[in-house]
C-alpha cells in the first residue's frame, strides 16, 4: 500500500460492498465507485485496495484529486503520487504511459468528480498502454469511458421501521454507536436509547459522514435531543474532524459540493424536484420544472443526486431524493423565491393525477390500477392537499373530492374527514387589525357552502366502493 493514510477509526459494515468491489477489479481493468458525497467512497476503495494489494507485484497506489481544480494537472498529480520526477518539455500523461507499461499494480483515484473529464482521458489512454494496470475511481459520478465497470455505493442498512430489535443487525446503527462511544466513552446501546438511535440513523438516510458528525455531538446533547432538532440538520452537524477538508467538516458543505458541480439547469431542476415529498415519476418531474426535464433527472442520477428509479405499487418507475438533499434543495428553492411556483405546480401535478384516478376507480376495469396508483402517490397527494387549503381552496376542494373514493377504499375517509374540517388559524390580515374575522378560515366556509351536510367535504354520490366490487356510477 503506497500513500493510503493510516486508518484511525474502524472500518464498520460494508463488508459485502468491499467484495463485490475487489471482484469487480478481478473483471474489469476500471471500476468506478460511485455515490454521494457523505457515502463513504473513499473508505470503501481503501478497503477494497487492502483486500486485493497482494495480487499486486508492484502494489497498489493512490492518488488523491480532490485538491486539484485545474484539469490540465491531473496527470501530473498521478504522477507525483507514484513518485515520478516531472520531466520537463514531456506530458505527464505521456510518460505515465511508459513508466506504467511495464507495473503490475492498482491505481486508486480518488475524488474525480471535479475533474471527471480529465481523470476520465488519463484513464482512458492508461488502459490500453498499461496491459497489467488496474484502476480503482471514487466519484459523484461514472468516468464514462470504455471498459469501465460501476459500483453505486449505497447508504449503510438501517434497521426495519416495524422491527426495533433489527436495529442490532443495522450497519448505520453500528457506525453510530461505534463513533458515540468514542465522542463519549459512557454511551451504550440500550433499550431505551436503542429505538431512538434507529430513527435518527434513518432520518440521516445511513450516510456515514452525517452519521459521524451526529455522534459526535452525542456527549453534548444525547440521542433524544439529537433526533429532535435533526430539522435543522445543517446547523447542528459541523464541527467534523479539524484537519478534514472543508467538504467533509459540515453536512452542508458536503452537499454543497456536489451542488456547484452542477449547471445552472441542472441546479434548478434539482431545486425544484425537492418539493416533492416521496419518490416521482419524470412525468412528475416535468409537471414540476417544466417540459424537457427528463434529460437533466437522468443526469442528476448519474451525479448521484438522485437515486435511481425503482418501481412503486403501481409498477411505474419513481425516483427518490435522500432526506437530506431534499432539505438542502428545499432551503435553496426558499433562497431562489421559486418556493410558492413549485408548490403550486405540485398541487396541480396532484389534482391531475387524483382526477385520473378517480375516474379509473369508476370505470370496470380500472379500479385496481387506480387505487394502486393513488397508495404510491400518496405522500404527494397529502402534502399538495396540505399546501392547497392554506393557499387556493379550489384546487383543495377538488383534490378532496377526487381522492374520496379512494379514501373510502383504504378505510381512510373518516380520519381525513377529521383532518380537513379541523380549525385553522385565521389569516395574518386579520390578527393585524385588518378585515373583520369570520367564523372559520377560508377552506372550512368554502367546505361548508358546497357540501353543507358536512363539516368538510363528501364523497362522490352513489354507492361506496368497496374492494373487488364495481362502484355504481
Amino acid at each position: 500500500m503506497h500513500g493510503f493514510p493510516a486508518a484511525l477509526t474502524s472500518f464498520v459494515g460494508r463488508e459485502e460492498a468491499v467484495r463485490d468491489v475487489a471482484g469487480l477489479l478481478e473483471e474489469a481493468r476500471l471500476v468506478t465507485v460511485t455515490g454521494p458525497g457523505g457515502a463513504g467512497k473513499t473508505r470503501l476503495a481503501d478497503q477494497a485496495a487492502r483486500l486485493v494489494a497482494g495480487r499486486f507485484a508492484d502494489g497498489a497506489w493512490l492518488a488523491e484529486l480532490a485538491p486539484v481544480r485545474d484539469p490540465a494537472q491531473v496527470a501530473a498529480v498521478v504522477a507525483a503520487a507514484l513518485g515520478m520526477p516531472e520531466q520537463p518539455g514531456v506530458p505527464a500523461a505521456g510518460a505515465l504511459a511508459r513508466a506504467l507499461a511495464g507495473q503490475q499494480l492498482l491505481l486508486v483515484l480518488d475524488n474525480c468528480e471535479q475533474v471527471i473529464g480529465a481523470a476520465a482521458e488519463l484513464c482512458a489512454g492508461l488502459l490500453p498502454a498499461c496491459d497489467d494496470v488496474r484502476m480503482l475511481a471514487t466519484s459523484r459520478e461514472p468516468l464514462a469511458v470504455a471498459g469501465e465497470a460501476r459500483y453505486r455505493l449505497r447508504p449503510l442498512t438501517l434497521p426495519a421501521p416495524d422491527d426495533p430489535a433489527s436495529g442490532g443487525r443495522s450497519e448505520a446503527v453500528a457506525l453510530f454507536a461505534d463513533r458515540a462511544r468514542r465522542a463519549d466513552p459512557r454511551f451504550a446501546l440500550d433499550r431505551e436509547n436503542g429505538p431512538v438511535v434507529a430513527r435518527l440513523v434513518a432520518r440521516l438516510d445511513g450516510m456515514p459522514l452525517a452519521i459521524e458528525l451526529a455522534a459526535a455531538r452525542v456527549e453534548a446533547l444525547g440521542v433524544t435531543q439529537l433526533l429532535g432538532r435533526i430539522e435543522d440538520r445543517f446547523a447542528l452537524l459541523t464541527g467534523g474532524d479539524r484537519l478534514a477538508a472543508d467538504r467533509q467538516r459540515s453536512l452542508a458543505a458536503t452537499v454543497e459540493w456536489s451542488y456547484r458541480l452542477l449547471t445552472e439547469d441542472e441546479r434548478r431542476v434539482f431545486r425544484q424536484v425537492a418539493v416533492f415529498p416521496a419518490g416521482f415519476t419524470l412525468e412528475g418531474a416535468e409537471a414540476v420544472a417544466g417540459p424537457g426535464t427528463g434529460p437533466v433527472v437522468l443526469r442528476l442520477v448519474d451525479c448521484s443526486l438522485l437515486m435511481p428509479p425503482r418501481a412503486g405499487p403501481d409498477g411505474r418507475s419513481r425516483y427518490l431524493m435522500l432526506e437530506t438533499l431534499r432539505a438542502y434543495g428545499a432551503g435553496l428553492l426558499a433562497e431562489a423565491e421559486e418556493q410558492d411556483d413549485a408548490a403550486a405546480a405540485l398541487a396541480e401535478y396532484a389534482l391531475r393525477v387524483a382526477e385520473e384516478a378517480a375516474a379509473g376507480l369508476l370505470s370496470g376495469d380500472g379500479e385496481l390500477a387506480a387505487a394502486l396508483w393513488l397508495d404510491a402517490e400518496d405522500a404527494t397527494t397529502r402534502q399538495a392537499l396540505a399546501w392547497a387549503m392554506e393557499h387556493d381552496t379550489t384546487v383543495a376542494l377538488r383534490l378532496a373530492n377526487a381522492l374520496g373514493w379512494w379514501w373510502l377504499l383504504r378505510g381512510r375517509l373518516a380520519g381525513e374527514y377529521r383532518l380537513l374540517g379541523r380549525p385553522r388559524a385565521a389569516p395574518r390580515w386579520a390578527a393585524a387589525g385588518g378585515a373583520p374575522r369570520r367564523s372559520g378560515s377560508a377552506w372550512q366556509r368554502s367546505s361548508r357552502a358546497i357540501w353543507p351536510q358536512r363539516s368538510a367535504i363528501s364523497p362522490p354520490s352513489g354507492t361506496p366502493p368497496r374492494a373487488g366490487r364495481r362502484p355504481r356510477r
